[in-house]
């Protein structure tokens, strides 16, 4: 799944909700990584870990529409090559 959202996340990048769909693919395995190894060591410090990993990818997507939807409402694009970061 991992080397899956890698390979999207080079070949085919054109739209900027693909990068959203990706990097959630991302976040969602590191998640899992970090539950299958918590599960492994028998650890309740590690299920917390993965509840904030958890968090953080929600606060992840969360920044991630909003700055898709200020960028349709700015320039109405949403292919990634029209967008210019350094212009906000």
């Amino acid at each position: 799944m991992f080397f899956f959202s890698l390979m999207h996340f080079f070949f085919q990048s054109k739209h900027f909700i693909n990068l959203l769909l990706v990097f959630e693919l991302f976040s969602l395995c590191v998640f899992l990584f970090c539950l299958c190894m918590s599960n492994i060591s028998m650890n309740v410090v590690g299920i917390y870990f993965c509840l904030v990993i958890l968090c953080l990818g929600v606060c992840e997507s969360v920044m991630g529409l909003s700055v898709l939807v200020n960028c349709s409402r700015y320039s109405g694009k949403k292919n990634t090559k029209s967008f210019s970061f350094l212009s906000f």
